[in-house]
């Protein structure tokens, strides 16, 4: 990881492609109240729908709003609301097996426009919604929304990727940032398999992006993902978020990785959260690992004693670049001074440890790997939960 290197790709300047992009897209004059308040609205639209909560879609949607929805015959037909919300009236509060999440919001002045992903379980089908809202009387509100259909898996399970804020290495004008290829390998592996994917950093809002290669297919037709994109560029923080949605949380890499995030205690509490209270998975990869070296559990015991850990090693380090000055502390060093069993591979392959619920992989090449580990420990997680109940005894 040379100087050059760092100001090649620095990501200030990614930073800058980004808005571009954003506002190429039609993000323009967008106030963050107008853009919290469209944002509240579709989370009123989905947990009205998820749950049967009438209240919270007639507070999401215009009484005039019209829907143009699938006719099952390869035809649209026209909703009114009022219609439309009667569907949701019974069973009020009850969850009736869909999940969604907001992808992303576009705003011009008054109106607006959203997208949204909705997976309905014993449906196999995944729903893109579509909003257009518009501000009236202070207020934004739905006024419509259609949909489209394509076939998906679907089990309603979610992960977060943790991410960092920072931009700049302290006392240093080399640039700071998250490594695409880990954050691009790590959201595509759980989006193909049907999981809903939450970027989480410190301080929320936009991160920054380094080693993007337009030279790599995958990075060039994935950078202008717009629902990607609009992802990193609005963050939650670990308060916004709730443990129990998740079932992984995953570290990703890149320099940044070394900065704020280690010590932030809510992104802490949130890990140990979902390893301790969810029976869920923690994983890290490269630089990310830096991310474990604080995980206490409630015992107070580290959660990496006496597990087998990898991350990026002492060997591979320039000790002597003024990136290498600027780390707070070594990876290795502390996994080890926590009682981990640290291991590492070749330089350039995939390396990753599985120990339990515990996921790591030394560099961005192991990235696929550990998402897949990931996956395969939830999907038997889930395997051995369904053949649990299937052999209960029946209540009598």
């Amino acid at each position: 990881m040379s100087n050059s290197f760092y100001k090649l790709f620095n990501p200030r300047l990614w930073r800058f492609f980004l808005v571009v992009l954003l506002a190429l897209g039609g993000k323009v004059w967008a106030t963050p109240a107008d853009e919290r308040a469209i944002e509240t609205v579709i989370q009123d639209y989905l947990e009205g729908t998820s749950f049967n909560r009438v209240e919270q879609l007639k507070r999401a949607f215009h009484p005039d709003a019209r829907l143009y929805l699938d006719n099952g015959t390869g035809g649209m037909r026209e909703v009114l609301f009022a219609d439309y919300m009667k569907g949701f009236a019974k069973n009020e509060g009850q969850f009736n097996g869909r999940f969604g999440g907001l992808l992303s919001v576009q705003v011009d002045s008054g109106v607006a426009t959203a997208k949204a992903e909705v997976l309905v379980n014993g449906m196999n089908a995944r729903f893109v919604d579509f909003f257009l809202l518009k501000k009236i009387d202070e207020k934004w509100q739905i006024i419509s929304k259609t949909a489209a259909r394509q076939p998906a898996e679907v089990h309603g399970r979610k992960v977060i990727l943790v991410v960092s804020n920072v931009h700049t290495m302290p006392g240093t004008d080399l640039g700071a940032g998250n490594s695409f290829s880990e954050l691009l390998h790590a959201y595509l592996a759980f989006r193909t398999a049907g999981y809903g994917v939450q970027f989480v950093s410190p301080n929320g809002g936009e991160v920054p992006l380094a080693y993007i290669n337009f030279a790599d297919p995958e990075h060039r037709a994935n950078f202008y993902d717009a629902d990607l994109m609009w992802g990193l560029a609005n963050t939650l923080k670990p308060a916004d978020v709730k443990a129990s949605d998740y079932a992984a949380i995953l570290y990703v890499g890149g320099s940044a990785a070394m900065y704020g995030v280690a010590d932030h205690p809510g992104t802490q509490a949130l890990a140990v959260e979902i390893y301790e209270k969810q029976n869920g998975v923690v994983a890290a990869v490269c630089h990310g690992s830096a991310g474990l070296v604080d995980l206490k559990l409630s015992n107070g015991s580290a959660l990496v004693s006496g597990k087998r850990v990898t991350g990026y090693p002492d060997a591979f380090e320039d000790m002597k670049a003024a990136y290498y000055k600027t780390f707070p502390f070594s990876i290795e060093q502390r996994l080890r001074q926590s009682k981990a069993k640290f291991s590492y591979g070749a330089r350039g392959r995939s390396h990753i440890e599985v120990d339990g619920r515990l996921i790591t992989g030394m560099n961005w090449e192991s990235t696929r790997g550990v998402a897949n580990a990931v996956i395969t420990t939830l999907q038997a997680q889930a395997e051995a939960a369904k053949g649990s109940a299937e052999s209960a005894p029946a209540a009598k």
